[in-house]
């Protein structure tokens, strides 16, 4: 075991962290340069402490230079990463001075590709000037209930899994010629859960089709796809044990053999309900790593964990040291996001 297994595993973790700007003896920096944390994402509104407004987006230029302050810090490549889809999951929002930014189900309701393009381009060119090279989105859950979490978030962009594919195509293609990572998310398919995987546990089986595979068929046959992102959801036809995150046929079965991806996965933030309320945080590496999970992607908004990086690369290390997790499933790992790393401006 030496100090690079250490280093490579912190590359498998993006991580929120407070503050508008970068200070010294932040955690943050730490986490960069000890720990060699693979990228950060960033959010307006801080969550987990009630009497704090600001996360790390307060104006564009005042995000702007943070993104440059952290980067400075950072000997390696980082993700920079947001949430960016429009309309409710909006980080960079107009009253900070942001372009505005529709949701991707009124986008849906045109259903006109220039619209779409349109909208695309407008979004990876703010991101692009802001500074990001990583956009958790799209969204390519088929809505296919009304009454689906993501659906009443207008997360969705409608019905038709060719007419979602189509229009996330437009969407994948603007980031890329700004230079932005694009995650298609969320598999195996939210679009039919009435409940919410950031509170509990979500069961799809019974109201999941296999028409959710659709858009990423098609993306996957026509795009080398940056990054898929793997949801908490469980579907007992698919793995009558554990949620996709943790499933080793969801992940190695499903996306990578059946559907033919061999890019880079993240999965869902490790620190929602239907993980954390269910699951030790030892039992939860083990099994999102050994899934075939490449990144972790840990907001550090819902609750804040000054020490979640440490934490998570020190578990992690352990894991491997008593052979829970093979290093080769680290290096694997390691590899594909430095293969996707090579691709960012």
């Amino acid at each position: 075991m030496s100090l690079f297994l250490k280093q490579q595993i912190g590359q498998m973790l993006i991580a929120g962290f407070k503050g508008l700007e970068i200070k010294q003896g932040d955690p943050i920096v730490r986490d960069i340069q000890e720990f060699n944390l693979g990228g950060v994402i960033l959010y307006d509104e801080e969550v987990s402490d009630p009497n704090e407004k600001w996360r790390n987006i307060q104006t564009q230029k005042q995000t702007a230079d943070l993104i440059q302050s952290i980067n400075e810090i950072s000997e390696e490549k980082l993700f920079i990463g947001v949430d960016q889809e429009g309309g409710h999951v909006n980080r960079l929002k107009a009253d900070y001075g942001f372009p505005p930014c529709s949701s991707w189900h009124e986008i849906g309701l045109f259903n006109d590709v220039n619209k779409t393009r349109e909208c695309a381009e407008l979004m990876a060119n703010t991101l692009n000037k802001t500074g990001f090279n990583l956009n958790f989105a799209p969204v390519v859950d088929v809505n296919s209930n009304s009454a689906s979490y993501v659906s009443k978030l207008e997360r969705c962009f409608n019905s038709n899994p060719h007419t979602i594919a189509e229009h996330a195509s437009i969407f994948i293609s603007a980031h890329k010629k700004q230079g932005i990572t694009t995650v298609l998310k969320h598999f195996p398919g939210l679009g039919s859960a009435e409940a919410d995987t950031h509170e509990g546990f979500v069961d799809i089986t019974e109201t999941w089709t296999a028409a959710e595979l659709e858009p990423y068929k098609i993306l996957l046959s026509k795009h080398r796809i940056d990054m898929v992102m793997v949801a908490h959801c469980f579907h007992s036809g698919v793995d009558p044990d554990w949620p996709a995150s943790m499933s080793s046929k969801t992940v190695h079965g499903l996306l990578r053999s059946e559907l033919g991806y061999d890019g880079v996965v993240i999965c869902d933030d490790p620190i929602m309900g239907a993980i954390a309320k269910n699951y030790s945080f030892d039992t939860a590496m083990e099994k999102i790593i050994n899934a075939g999970v490449d990144l972790l992607g840990f907001g550090n908004n819902l609750v804040y964990d000054i020490d979640i990086v440490p934490k998570t690369v020190n578990t992690i290390y352990r894991l491997v040291e008593n052979g829970n997790i093979s290093e080769d499933r680290i290096v694997e790992s390691y590899e594909r996001i430095q293969s996707l790393k090579t691709k960012l401006q």
